[in-house]
């Protein structure tokens, strides 16, 4: 066995054809990680960039979607996030443009103030059909309720899976825990010389848990020191970002069809 299967595993969710969005009804995708450090927010970003959807970030640690994206809060009045989920009313995104997804930013203060998790869920839903867009919600790497309120509102869960020893015993805690919701596992930062093993323990667990395998994206060493605040999926795509993007690409296709 090879990565071949990491390619393999994928096609039967990414091989249906593309619907359009209905307006009507709300879409929602999660991404998930019970480890910090394995590319949640990165895919977040990114494939909320290629689906033109509005990225929700419910992770309130520094350094996340929110700051990434340029939100600074502390040069801001008022918390769009918490206000939204204490008030009712549905938040109005910031807009990203053309180079970033439009975003409801988090806050640091949000792990402080969670609402419950059918209260998130809810809301999602709700926010998702109000403003005729798909969101994209990147989570807080713990089991909290605002977590687990993002997956029971998700029609699909991407949840990075880093091939390391260490990544891979987070993986099993989480299936054990939460195989119950729509997860789609995605073989990320996958370098050019996966352990067969590891491969082997995947493919093991996605059967064990009946979790499906999404498209693999490879590891690539200048995302960790990049600076720039845009997606690496927004126009100009450079030359030794494409392979990256084609990867994102797969990955949004198979976030849409895995419900269908």
């Amino acid at each position: 066995m090879s990565s071949e299967v990491l390619v393999q595993s994928a096609s039967e969710v990414i091989g249906r054809q593309l619907k359009p969005f209905p307006e009507q009804e709300p879409y929602v995708v999660a991404s998930l990680g019970y480890k910090g450090g394995i590319g949640k927010t990165t895919l977040a970003e990114e494939v909320a960039q290629e689906l033109d959807a509005v990225a929700v970030d419910l992770d309130w640690s520094k350094g996340g979607l929110t700051a990434g994206w340029g939100y600074r809060e502390e040069e801001r009045q008022g918390a769009p996030l918490l206000e939204a989920f204490e008030s009712g009313k549905v938040p109005v995104p910031l807009r990203g443009g053309d180079r970033k997804p439009d975003l409801i930013p988090g806050h640091t203060t949000f792990g402080e103030n969670e609402p419950s998790a059918e209260k998130v869920a809810d809301d999602l839903l709700r926010w998702s059909k109000e403003l005729k867009r798909r969101l994209v919600v990147d989570t807080h790497p713990d089991a909290c309720p605002s977590t687990y309120g993002a997956m029971a509102a998700a029609n699909v869960v991407l949840t990075p899976v880093v091939l390391k020893v260490r990544e891979m015993r987070s993986l099993e805690q989480l299936l054990e825990e939460a195989s119950d919701y729509p997860l789609l596992l995605v073989p990320y930062m996958v370098d050019g010389a996966p352990s067969e093993q590891l491969i082997n323990e995947l493919e093991s667990m996605a059967k064990k848990y009946q979790v499906a395998v999404g498209p693999m994206v490879s590891y690539y060493k200048w995302i960790g020191v990049r600076r720039k605040r845009v997606a690496i999926c927004s126009e100009p795509i450079f030359k030794k970002e494409e392979p990256f993007v084609e990867q994102i690409r797969e990955v949004a296709k198979a976030a849409l069809n895995y419900a269908r």
